[in-house]
């Protein structure tokens, strides 16, 4: 058998096993933490849907280009941080998240800005109603959350990952490794799971500050190389995945991503926060 394999280039049976074990120790460093959001049926303050708890002294519902966005989720950030403490994001209060699902932006165009919200509450004290203009479609079902500490890795094509200079069939072992299951991946933290590109840091950096993403030109700009550096700076606050059991999908099986400035975040500003549609 071995002469054929030497004569027709036939190759041995790879043990998988073998080299996804030799593989783990290797990726020990580059696990960070990140806090998966579950659904429940216990009742949380953390939501998908539904009414949002908010100030009713100062609350506005936002809206894009005239119209309600929809409401798409609420984090409880005492419930977060009692899965996983991040020094950038605030202990207590709730998050709020809307989007305009109708143009559905992607954040490559500078000119998206305003067609998402992050709202900070620190004390709400009221559910709001819906606004009389919102259809029925746009508003998503109720779903409590239940936060949940993971251990997530980078994407493969991450240049940490060329830097362990894995084999073939190690880069192939990593690709199954890292997968996960077939659940949506609702997430805060951590490396983000990229449908399309992993460069989402960078595109916040550049199209929050001015410039198109959609194309390389951006990129390459001598504008867009100044403030590249800045990308490192951007933080995953929530991937929201799409969802049967909320009837929700971004696009094709697609995903959306809420990026924010750390030292943003650690001010309770979201309001040049960043947002990332991909999708299949």
């Amino acid at each position: 058998m071995e002469l054929f394999r030497k004569l027709f280039g036939g190759k041995p049976t790879i043990d998988w096993d073998e080299v996804t074990r030799s593989l783990e120790p290797k990726l020990e460093s580059l696990r960070r933490p990140a806090v998966r959001l579950k659904k429940t049926s216990a009742v949380k303050n953390s939501k998908f849907g539904g009414l949002p708890f908010a100030d009713s002294s100062s609350f506005e519902w936002p809206r894009s280009n005239g119209k309600p966005m929809a409401f798409l989720a609420q984090l409880d950030l005492s419930e977060i941080s009692s899965a996983h403490k991040y020094d950038w994001l605030e202990d207590k209060g709730l998050l709020l998240f809307f989007y305009d699902v109708i143009e559905m932006p992607w954040g490559f165009d500078p000119k998206d800005r305003g067609k998402w919200s992050i709202l900070f509450q620190p004390e709400p004290d009221t559910y709001i109603s819906y606004p009389e203009d919102l259809g029925n479609e746009f508003r998503i079902r109720e779903l409590y959350i239940q936060p949940e500490l993971v251990q997530v890795l980078p994407n493969y094509d991450d240049p940490s990952i060329e830097d362990l200079g894995l084999s073939d069939e190690e880069i192939d072992a990593y690709i199954d490794l890292n997968e996960g299951d077939e659940e949506p991946s609702h997430q805060v933290g951590g490396f983000p799971s990229p449908v399309q590109g992993n460069y989402m840091e960078l595109d916040s950096q550049l199209a929050s500050n001015g410039i198109y993403v959609g194309n390389a030109e951006g990129y390459n700009s001598e504008e867009g190389k100044k403030l590249a550096s800045g990308a490192k700076d951007w933080k995953l606050l929530f991937q929201f995945d799409s969802d049967d059991d909320l009837d929700i999908m971004w696009g094709d099986c697609g995903m959306l991503y809420f990026w924010v400035q750390e030292h943003k975040a650690k001010q309770n500003q979201f309001d040049n926060s960043w947002l990332i549609l991909q999708c299949c």
